[in-house]
C-alpha cells in the first residue's frame, strides 16, 4: 500500500514528477473527487476522505480512510461556497405616556422601532475567488433600535454588504436547476438584495384610537429573513484558454500578459484558475488559464472539471494543442467532446488552434499534417495557428486572430435570468391572514394542533405576550381569521394544545375576555413577571 500524502509541496514538486502517467490520472481523480464533496468550508472542521491505492493491483481497487488534516489552500480554488446570510430584526415599539407639567392626560407617546438591516451582495474587482468565505460563513446584518418615548422612533440599522468578485452566481441551497438565481453580479458595483431586514414593531401612539384612547400595546420587532444560499463563481474572462496537461497555457499567458502563473515541465502545474490582462495596439484583453483538461473531466475526472464552469464566460476560447504529443488531433477530439458533455453551448463558442512547441523539432516537422488533419475536422484555417509560447515565435499572430474573432462577435448583450433585485420591496409579503392550514397530531397523549401560514406566523412573532392587549388582540384575529371555527370543525377540546409559530397556547372553550384575562396572568406569574411589560425585581415575592 503506498498512501498518497495530500501534502503540497510533496505532490507538486515531487510526486507527480516520479508518479506514471496513470498515477496522475489517479491522484488527479482523488483531487476532483475530494473536491466535489459538499463539505467545503474550512471552519467547520470537517474530515476529508482521500483514497490509497494497491502497488500490487493496478485495477485501482480504492480504499477510503480519514485524514484528520485538510488540503492545503494551495491545491484547492475556492469558486463554491455555502453561506448562511440573515437581515436584522426589526426594534421592538414602545409603550409610554406623555408625562408633562400643565399637560394632563397627554396620551400615548411609544414611538416604532427601527428596521432592520437588509443583506446584499456586490461585485467587486479587487476579488478573483471566494477565499473570503473560508473563514466566515455567516452573515447577519445588524438588529434595529427599539423605539423610545416621545415618540421616538428607533434607529434603523445599517445594511450588511456582501463583497465578491465579478461572475458570483448566488442560489438558495437546494434549489432547482431551472428556478433562477436569486443574483448574478457580472459587473464590478454591480450589487442584488438577498435577503430583508424585519420591519420595526409598532409603538403605542400607534395603537391610538377614538375607543381606545390610552393604549397599553406595543408590537415586537419582525424578524429578519434567513436562508442558507449556494455561491458559484464563474471568473468573466475575454479569452479562455483550454487544453491538455502540460500543453502550454501557463507559459502563453505568462508570455502575452503580466500574469506570473507556476510553470514547469510536469502535467497538472496548474490547479488554479489564472487571470492576465494583455494590452496591445491600445487594446485590452482578458485572458483565463484553465486547469488541464483529462478525457472524462465532464464526469468528474481530473482537475479541470472544477473549472470547466469558467470557460462559460469566455467569448472565445484559444484551445492550444501540445505538438509534442503522440496524438495531437486526438487531444483535440477528446477536449471537444468533453465540452460538449458539459455544456453544448460551450462546444459552440468561437475557437482559436494555437498548435505549440513549435520549437521542438519533432513537433515542427509534423504541423501541416496536423493542420490538414484539424481542416478535415472542421476547423478553418483562419483560425489556426502555429506558435513556440517559450520562444514566443507566433504569438503576436496569436493575440491578432483573437482580437479578428472578438470583432467578428456581435455586441455583447448582458442577459441573466436571476431575480437581481435592485430596490427594497414595499411590502414583504402578500400573504393574507387568513391563508392558513391546521395539522394534528398526539404527543406523548397530548392533542397537538399545529396552525401555518406565512401571515398569522409573523403575527403572532410580532405579538408581544407582556400586554394584556395584545393578548386580546391576538385572540380577536384569530376569531376573524375563521381559525378558531376551523379549529372546532377538527374537534378541538378544552386544554388541547395549539401552536402557531413558536407561541404555544392552551384552548378554552370560554373565549370571554374575562377568561382570557385569568389565562394571560396566570401564565405572567408562573412565569416569574407581575404588571404589563416589566419582569418582576429578583427580591419581590410572588
Amino acid at each position: 500500500m503506498l498512501l498518497l500524502q495530500l501534502s503540497f509541496r510533496y505532490v507538486v514538486y515531487s510526486a507527480l514528477q516520479q508518479l506514471s502517467a496513470s498515477r496522475v490520472t489517479q491522484l488527479c481523480h482523488l483531487q476532483a473527487a475530494t473536491l466535489q464533496t459538499d463539505e467545503r468550508t474550512d471552519n467547520a472542521g470537517s474530515e476529508w476522505e482521500v483514497e490509497w491505492f494497491d502497488e500490487a493491483t493496478e485495477a485501482a481497487q480504492l480504499k477510503r480512510a480519514t485524514l484528520h488534516n485538510k488540503l492545503p489552500a494551495e491545491v484547492r480554488y475556492f469558486d463554491t461556497a455555502q453561506i448562511f446570510v440573515r437581515g436584522g430584526d426589526g426594534g421592538k415599539g414602545c409603550v409610554a405616556f406623555r408625562r408633562e407639567k400643565y399637560v394632563p392626560k397627554g396620551g400615548p407617546a411609544g414611538g416604532n422601532g427601527g428596521s432592520g438591516g437588509n443583506v446584499w451582495v456586490q461585485a467587486d474587482d479587487s476579488l478573483n475567488s471566494l477565499t473570503t468565505f473560508r473563514k466566515q460563513v455567516h452573515y447577519r446584518a445588524d438588529n434595529g433600535q427599539p423605539g423610545g418615548g416621545s415618540n421616538m422612533t428607533g434607529a434603523n440599522a445599517e445594511d450588511l454588504i456582501i463583497k465578491v468578485p465579478p461572475g458570483t452566481v448566488i442560489r438558495a441551497k437546494g434549489a432547482a436547476e431551472e428556478e433562477a438565481p436569486l443574483a448574478e453580479v457580472v459587473h464590478s458595483g454591480d450589487r442584488a438584495l438577498l435577503m430583508t431586514g424585519g420591519r420595526g414593531g409598532r409603538g403605542n401612539a400607534s395603537f391610538k384610537s377614538g375607543w381606545n384612547k390610552a393604549p397599553q400595546i406595543a408590537d415586537l420587532g419582525e424578524e429578519g429573513r434567513e436562508s442558507w444560499l449556494e455561491v458559484e463563481l464563474k471568473l468573466v474572462a475575454d479569452v479562455g484558454i483550454i487544453g491538455v496537461p502540460n500543453a502550454g497555457k501557463s507559459t502563453l499567458l505568462s508570455v502575452i500578459t503580466a500574469a506570473k502563473p507556476k510553470v514547469a515541465d510536469y502535467p497538472f502545474t496548474t490547479l488554479v484558475p489564472n487571470l492576465g490582462v494583455c494590452e496591445m495596439n491600445y487594446r485590452t484583453t482578458v485572458f483565463a488559464d484553465i486547469p488541464g483538461l483529462l478525457e472524462g473531466a465532464h464526469a468528474g475526472r481530473g482537475l479541470g472539471h472544477e473549472f470547466l464552469r469558467h470557460c462559460q464566460r469566455a467569448r472565445i476560447l484559444v484551445h492550444v494543442i501540445d505538438g509534442s504529443s503522440p496524438d495531437p488531433v486526438g487531444d483535440y477530439a477528446a477536449i471537444q467532446t468533453e465540452l460538449e458533455l458539459f455544456a453544448e453551448d460551450l462546444a459552440c463558442k468561437p475557437q482559436i488552434v494555437a498548435y505549440n512547441k513549435m520549437d521542438v523539432p519533432d513537433s515542427s516537422d509534423y504541423w501541416q499534417d496536423i493542420k490538414h488533419s484539424l481542416e478535415a475536422a472542421g476547423v478553418p484555417s483562419e483560425h489556426m495557428c502555429a506558435m513556440s509560447a517559450v520562444t514566443g515565435q507566433g504569438v503576436i499572430d496569436l493575440v491578432k486572430l483573437v482580437h479578428t474573432a472578438l470583432d467578428q462577435l456581435p455586441a455583447e448583450i448582458a442577459t441573466t435570468a436571476a431575480v437581481n433585485q435592485t430596490e427594497l420591496p414595499k411590502r414583504h409579503s402578500e400573504a393574507r391572514i387568513d391563508e392558513f392550514n391546521i395539522d394534528f397530531e398526539l404527543e406523548s397523549g397530548q392533542r397537538v394542533y399545529t396552525v401555518t401560514g406565512e401571515a398569522i406566523e409573523r403575527f403572532a412573532q410580532m405579538t408581544n405576550w407582556d400586554y394584556y392587549e395584545a393578548a386580546n388582540r391576538f385572540q380577536k384575529v384569530l376569531e376573524a381569521a375563521g381559525i378558531n371555527k376551523a379549529l372546532k370543525k377538527q374537534g378541538v377540546t378544552e386544554g388541547d394544545t395549539v401552536l402557531v409559530g413558536e407561541a404555544e397556547l392552551a384552548w378554552s372553550d370560554n373565549q370571554s375576555e374575562a377568561a382570557l384575562y385569568d389565562a394571560w396572568l396566570s401564565d405572567r406569574k408562573a412565569k416569574g413577571k407581575v404588571g404589563q411589560g416589566q419582569a418582576r425585581w429578583p427580591h419581590q415575592g410572588g
